[in-house]
């Protein structure tokens, strides 16, 4: 396995908090990492890091870092161990679970930072299927499970997601993202808005459909057209009868590469752009004129994220984000949305059936994989064969999952929780085994996650830039020890253990790279653009080679969209908030607050008008009630709302005091989206009222 880094030296790294990977250089000094600074010499980022990623190095000193393994002792404390005894603690317990109720009483949650960690997530998901895990949980389906249901539905595989040809479009629509806060999701473009900026200097419009106004003209970059939350289906049906009957629909392509066409006309026809103003809060006029300029606009494109992804309908909606690039004749060329592929072309291996893509459990039927966040409780408390023992990884369940005081009390029935972190966070707080994971310095690594997204796709590896500090020890390397401990077959039964051998063949197959050099080189490895005029013929992967228009999976869940939408037509003058989730520019989940206390904790930010409204004013003391919880916080004034909407930070609280929104966010039945298993986490009507104890 690859050393760490010299010292006294600069270590050519990269960013591990986003997509875009931006290219660092780590200052050492004494073996110790004393600045992160932005890789000028980079080929694809060019000098460009965001204040997140600078700001990593504080994370990586944060005294509150965890240094050594902790079991919780007969006095209810933790209490430091060695590795040893740590596993041997673990083990037992499980094997005593496992013995008296089988391998289906473990669980497992799984964080987001082990999107970003090569080695992690394959290790982990390995020693889960080692143990027998069934029952596992994500930071996907808080995020954006819509997208692989949707893709594997319309394209037959779910790692397809064409992105935006940025340089070269003239029109690009971007829905549910704020690039200002946290560059983009599932499209990997290093300084994104210098690349908007640079697009919009040539011509090109930038329309962001949000509830909060992302963009204005004077920043340069577009408009905002301010929706409704949890609406954007409806409007994007709306866009395109609207599109369709201007005549915008490519036959030549819908009848080269596509089936089903009537039946995504079926769907929209009832969608007139008069028809669905009142509830997405969007003027007809304002969606007509965008069909017109799609229709009249050769290069267009388009993209979604999390803001489309957490309402109730994300698969449809972004089943129709495909269908606005492909039936326009607008995917798969110059200007549209292309597909990236990067170091390995990661179509075929996400390739799957829909029709077998869902089981039926206990709570209903569910899609294959991962199980939705918001039965986590559920599937403790309430199952007929209760989960006893949770292995957490690189994840904070208690303040990311909806519901977190039936979690609390959830994580209090275990017999066994075991949290894998770099900080003693709420969740691992509660466990009884706590084990010390490397940073993202402390580690080797590849660029692995903007596979398949990145418009500049490269591959980079990296070395551990410093050893790492104490006990603490890389995820492949827990997740193989505990496979040792339960007498299962171990990377660590071998005198050299090759954790890299996967990504080896992936890189050799896929583009002809071998690992060795690139690890010897530490240069970033260029690899070719998404080009137009591929597609078809190489990410399409149904049964007949054709892009699905209308999937036949979808026929409850369209059924449903009608219901909700005329329920949410006799809701629009109820009188009530519309809640939405976002980040802070200084925070990313809970986990980047470290230092800054006072950025988690979680205002209600209003629109002038409600407040006045309420008669509330900046800073005053609140309660906000939904029909699944309430919370006290403080009133924050934010112009750049839609009137109606209300907005808090995702993961609020952190490590200071602070409210939580999850306590606002419906759990169980009817909290998630039956075709992806997303959590229902924006558009949740709440009410607000001034504090009862003012």
């Amino acid at each position: 396995m690859p050393g760490t880094a010299a010292r006294g030296q600069a270590v050519r790294t990269f960013c591990r908090i986003c997509e875009p990977s931006c290219g660092l250089v780590a200052s050492v000094d004494d073996g110790a990492l004393v600045k992160l600074s932005p890789d000028r010499d980079h080929a694809v980022t060019k000098g460009f890091a965001c204040h997140k990623g600078l700001a990593a190095v504080d994370v990586h000193h944060d005294p509150a870092r965890l240094d050594v393994p902790l079991v919780r002792g007969a006095d209810g404390a933790l209490h430091a161990v060695s590795w040893a005894e740590a596993m041997a603690e673990i083990g037992g317990r499980l094997r005593a679970i496992v013995d008296a109720h089988g391998s289906s009483a473990i669980g497992a949650y799984l964080g987001n930072p082990l999107a970003f960690n090569a080695l992690g997530e394959q290790h982990m998901v390995e020693m889960l299927r080692g143990l027998g895990v069934r029952r596992r949980f994500s930071a996907g389906t808080q995020d954006c499970a819509n997208k692989w249901a949707a893709s594997e539905a319309v394209f037959g595989t779910r790692s397809v997601h064409p992105i935006p040809d940025l340089r070269r479009t003239d029109l690009c629509l971007v829905i549910g993202e704020n690039p200002r806060v946290s560059q983009t999701s599932f499209f990997s473009v290093p300084n994104v808005l210098g690349e908007m900026r640079r697009s919009a200097g040539r011509g090109a419009r930038f329309v962001f459909v949000n509830p909060r106004r992302i963009e204005t003209p004077e920043r340069g970059v577009g408009d905002t057209v301010l929706i409704r939350p949890d609406t954007d289906v409806w409007f994007l049906a709306a866009l395109l009868h609207e599109i369709d009957r201007l005549g915008g629909f490519d036959e030549s392509v819908v009848a080269r590469h596509g089936r089903n066409v009537d039946g995504l006309r079926s769907f929209i026809g009832p969608y007139q752009a008069d028809a669905v103003g009142a509830v997405t809060g969007i003027e007809p006029g304002t969606i007509r004129e965008l069909a017109r300029a799609w229709v009249d606009t050769p290069r267009a494109s388009v993209h979604a994220s999390t803001g489309l992804n957490m309402g109730r309908q994300g698969t449809l909606a972004y089943w129709l984000v495909h269908m606005l690039s492909f039936v326009t004749g607008h995917l798969d060329t110059e200007g549209g949305n292309l597909k990236s592929d990067g170091f390995y072309p990661n179509a075929r291996s996400g390739a799957g059936d829909p029709q077998r893509g869902y089981i039926d459990t206990e709570f209903g039927k569910l899609r294959r994989g991962g199980m939705p966040g918001t039965l986590l409780s559920h599937s403790i408390l309430d199952s007929a064969e209760p989960i006893r023992a949770m292995i957490v990884v690189a994840g904070n369940p208690l303040l990311s999952i909806p519901g977190e005081r039936r979690l609390r009390e959830a994580f209090g029935r275990l017999e066994l929780l075991v949290s894998v972190d770099i900080y003693l966070n709420a969740t691992s707080g509660l466990a009884h085994v706590v084990l010390p994971a490397t940073d993202m310095y402390e580690r080797d690594d590849l660029n692995v996650i903007n596979v398949g997204t990145s418009a500049r796709p490269f591959v980079q590896y990296t070395p551990a830039v410093v050893a790492a500090k104490a006990l603490r020890r890389p995820e492949w390397w827990i997740a193989h020890r505990l496979l040792q401990e339960m007498g299962q077959p171990s990377l660590l039964d071998s005198e050299q253990p090759d954790p890299w051998a996967k990504l080896r063949y992936m890189l050799r197959s896929g583009s002809g790279i071998d690992l060795d050099e690139l690890q010897h080189s530490g240069e970033p490895v260029l690899l070719p653009e998404p080009p137009p005029g591929t597609f078809y013929d190489t990410q399409v992967h149904t049964p007949d080679g054709r892009v699905d228009c209308c999937p036949t999976t979808f026929a409850a869940a369209i059924g449903r969209c009608h219901r909700l939408f005329a329920e949410s037509a006799a809701a629009v003058d109820d009188g009530r908030l519309l809640l939405i989730h976002g980040r802070d520019r200084w925070m990313h989940n809970s986990w980047i607050a470290s230092g800054r206390p006072d950025r988690s904790r979680a205002p209600l930010s209003m629109h002038p008008a409600d407040a006045a409204a309420l008669g509330l004013a900046d800073g005053d003391a609140i309660e906000v009630t939904s029909d699944h919880g309430e919370l006290e916080t403080t009133v924050a004034i934010d112009d750049s709302l839609m009137r109606g909407v209300v907005w808090m930070v995702h993961g609020g609280g952190g490590r200071a005091e602070g409210a939580n929104p999850n306590a606002l966010l419906p759990t169980g039945a009817g909290s998630y989206e039956p075709l992806s298993s997303q959590a229902h986490m924006t558009g949740i009507p709440v009410t607000v009222a001034a504090s009862s104890e003012c």
